[in-house]
């Protein structure tokens, strides 16, 4: 008679193992999680940024491509914040795609150096591209921030009243 011998297994992990597995992948996620929000923050104003910036220079060079006073209006009492060229749809800054619509409140917009009205700032162009809109000393600073408060600030500046912009990203030439 034949005896048959019981042969042990030793393919897989130990319990054990997948325990110090686990807890090594959640220490290593708790380092690199504030690292990475810090960075999809920095991104996001970035585009809000570029955003502003591209409007800014496509109303300039339309109003002197077209002969005729061209504005853009930036609405920061709006979740999110909005622009609005001329008398078209105000559309939202920052939300360029379908995957971007959960983001509703992670972008802030300030302004400095011009009068809102309303909560609304407006920057109008001349036919020769100048600006009309009275702008102070330091220039109107349009300020993006992710998230709105106390997050990564991106600003546009137009520095002159013959419409020179420029942007900055530094945090704290943004404040």
């Amino acid at each position: 008679m034949k005896r048959r011998i019981r042969q042990h297994s030793t393919k897989g992990f130990t319990l054990i193992e997948l325990i110090v597995t686990v807890v090594i992948a959640g220490v290593l996620a708790a380092i690199a999680a504030p690292s990475w929000l810090s960075l999809v923050n920095g991104r996001r104003a970035t585009a809000g940024r570029d955003e502003i910036m591209q409007v800014l220079q496509q109303t300039r060079s339309e109003a002197i491509r077209t002969r005729q006073a061209q504005s853009v209006s930036f609405n920061t009492a709006a979740t999110p914040p909005t622009v609005l060229v001329n008398s078209g749809s105000a559309r939202p800054i920052g939300l360029d795609s379908i995957q971007d619509q959960g983001l509703v409140n992670k972008l802030g917009l300030t302004v400095t150096g011009s009068t809102p009205t309303g909560g609304v700032t407006t920057i109008t162009f001349d036919d020769r591209g100048n600006i009309t809109t009275p702008i102070g000393a330091q220039g109107i600073k349009l300020t993006v921030s992710s998230p709105p408060t106390n997050g990564k600030k991106r600003c546009v500046i137009v520095q002159t009243l013959l419409g020179a912009m420029r942007t900055v990203n530094d945090d704290n030439s943004c404040n």
